[in-house]
């Protein structure tokens, strides 16, 4: 019998508190600015690779590439100053630019170039180079 008013008393103890409790707690964000580019136009577009390392940023007459790992603009794309609007396509590691001024797409093929000058070498300079990837290795 006692044990009847004693959890009466708890269950309105909770129901109390969760009435009075507020719904959401406050919070503050925390930030800081980890860069800044300059650049030599206004930016008309940006977009990022899929895996997070290059930023691709459309202004007229260009695409800078801005390398996050170097924390500077690595290359420049020299593009028509029509192209207004920028699309990253993942699955062919390509750009697709737009302009609708003069009914224009273009797709520009982005390709790793592995940089070899200064690096010890054997046999001849000019050898070709082959890559192979094995993708399904097991």
């Amino acid at each position: 019998m006692k044990k009847t008013p004693i959890m009466l008393g708890i269950a309105l103890v909770v129901i109390v508190s969760l009435l009075y409790a507020p719904s959401v707690i406050p919070a503050n964000v925390g930030w800081t600015i980890s860069g800044q580019l300059d650049l030599k136009a206004p930016p008309l577009d940006i977009c990022a690779s899929a895996d997070g390392k290059w930023l691709y940023i459309l202004s007229e007459g260009e695409v800078a590439i801005y390398s996050f790992l170097d924390d500077k603009v690595v290359n420049r794309i020299s593009i028509d100053k029509a192209f207004d609007r920028m699309l990253y396509l993942r699955e062919d590691n390509s750009l697709v630019v737009t302009s609708p001024s003069g009914n224009t797409v273009q797709i520009i093929q982005l390709e790793l170039v592995f940089a070899t000058s200064g690096l010890p070498y054997k046999g001849s300079e000019r050898a070709p180079v082959t890559v192979a990837v094995f993708s399904s290795y097991q």
